[in-house]
């Protein structure tokens, strides 16, 4: 009876972890985090990718049931293989700096560059096979890195966590294992400036979770911030000839792009980062220049406060757009403002992100089952005058868009992803293409919705 009791017992263990995407964690892993840090170097046509330094710490809190990455988001693709076996065991796709500065000028010039970057894992217990790939330009991985890593190797580093900084709870809904872990990190806010960036995360995040769907689905979020203070209140603005000494060296003109905010410095933000659970982090930096950034996996930027009464809203916006792009690889749907780059997307080729198509054919559409019939595919709209137009109100483009005869609607409308023409975003209006109040479309909710699941099951 003990003995059937046993089969029956593995049998259902066994199916429950077939169910997930990958094998049973507790087969292949410990309840600790591996960091891999890599170099990424070339330029518009070049890569590549080195490691750097791998780190132990304490505690996993990504998900032990989703490992193996079936989204097929992102630049990059990281993987994971048992060395024994050769069996897959955890992959993640993620985007970085890097690839989005290989279409600019200075890297279609030839001019080499080195950016860092880590990738978290849970602790094998045993030998792995690291791969690293990047897409090309038909956006097929292709793998540019391997490596074997022995986790008892006398090369890891295991010093630890050795920030003191204060780490608190903002919203705890269970184990960092079983939800979406957020962390919520401060650049520019001194010592005696603390006060302000924790009324800052309490308003930025009660924002996030008023828009759908993260309204419906907060329950799957813990909410963390650390309080980590800076030297010097502000952030660097280069080209207004201002530098601060701050924790985690965030500079506007970013890219040689006047509000796009980051950061190069990820070894700092991994380091001070690590000294709590996180899936996904997010800066808030004390200025009141318009500005922010966000890139998938990595992290998303926005600044804390209006300038003037009429941009009232604009960093709340800034705030959502920004975690859009880091949080469900969500692409730009706007077309019509500078940007640095140089056919990010390349002609006649499908883009990954999730929210927007180059259309090469109607019938596979990625979000057709969202069309309705009497829709058509390519969906027309007033293009020409809306580019021509201009606005001396967001009343009047809103009043524009509405008068639309396909305003509201999921279809596929020209001009998306910085391109006015072959590309095609699914709504006329949504948080990705203008600063407006209906949030996302439902195409980028379906999207949202598909991480949520990933991460907190």
């Amino acid at each position: 009876m003990n003995k059937l009791r046993y089969w029956i017992i593995t049998l259902i263990l066994d199916v429950w972890c077939f169910s997930a995407t990958g094998p049973c964690f507790d087969d292949y892993f410990l309840d600790q985090t591996m960091r891999l840090d890599f170099y990424f170097t070339g330029t518009k046509t070049q890569n590549i990718f080195s490691l750097d330094a791998v780190y132990i710490s304490p505690l996993w809190s990504g998900s032990q049931t989703n490992l193996i990455d079936t989204l097929n988001l992102g630049h990059h693709l990281i993987r994971v293989y048992d060395v024994d076996s050769q069996t897959l065991i955890y992959s993640r796709g993620f985007s970085s700096i890097f690839n989005e500065w290989q279409s600019t000028n200075e890297a279609i010039q030839e001019i080499w560059r080195t950016f860092h970057f880590s990738v978290l894992i849970p602790l094998p217990r045993q030998a792995i096979t690291v791969t690293l790939s990047s897409r090309d330009r038909q956006n097929q991985f292709i793998e540019y890195f391997k490596t074997n890593i022995e986790p008892d190797s006398r090369f890891i580093n295991r010093d630890g966590v050795h920030t003191d900084y204060r780490l608190k709870k903002l919203i705890y809904n269970g184990a960092p294992t079983q939800k979406i872990d957020l962390l919520i990190l401060p650049e520019g806010y001194t010592k005696s400036e603390m006060r302000q960036f924790r009324q800052k995360c309490r308003h930025f995040t009660e924002v996030l979770f008023n828009v759908s769907p993260f309204k419906e689905e907060s329950d799957k979020f813990n909410v963390w911030f650390l309080e980590v203070p800076s030297a010097e209140s502000g952030i660097d603005n280069p080209r207004g000839g201002t530098f601060k000494r701050t924790a985690f060296d965030l500079t506007y003109n970013a890219l040689d792009l006047d509000r796009y905010v980051l950061t190069l410095n990820n070894k700092t933000v991994r380091d001070i980062a690590a000294q709590a659970p996180y899936d996904f982090i997010v800066f808030i930096f004390n200025s009141d220049k318009y500005g922010g950034g966000g890139i998938f996996n990595l992290y998303s930027t926005c600044y804390s406060t209006a300038a003037k009464p009429e941009q009232k809203g604009w960093p709340e916006y800034v705030f959502v757009h920004e975690f859009g792009h880091s949080f469900a690889g969500l692409a730009d749907e706007y077309y019509t403002s500078s940007t640095p780059y140089n056919e990010l997307y390349p002609m006649g080729v499908e883009p990954w992100e999730p929210n927007i198509t180059a259309l090469l054919n109607p019938t596979t559409l990625k979000w057709l089952d969202l069309v309705s019939p009497e829709v058509p595919v390519p969906t027309p709209w007033e293009k020409s005058a809306y580019e021509q137009a201009t606005y001396s109100n967001a009343s009047e483009f809103e009043q524009f868009l509405k008068s639309q005869k396909y305003y509201g609607k999921i279809g596929a409308f020209q001009g998306a992803g910085y391109a006015s023409e072959g590309l095609y975003r699914p709504c006329l209006d949504c948080i990705m293409f203008s600063r407006n109040e209906i949030a996302f479309c439902p195409v980028c909710q379906a999207a949202i919705r598909k991480i949520i699941h990933f991460y907190s099951e």
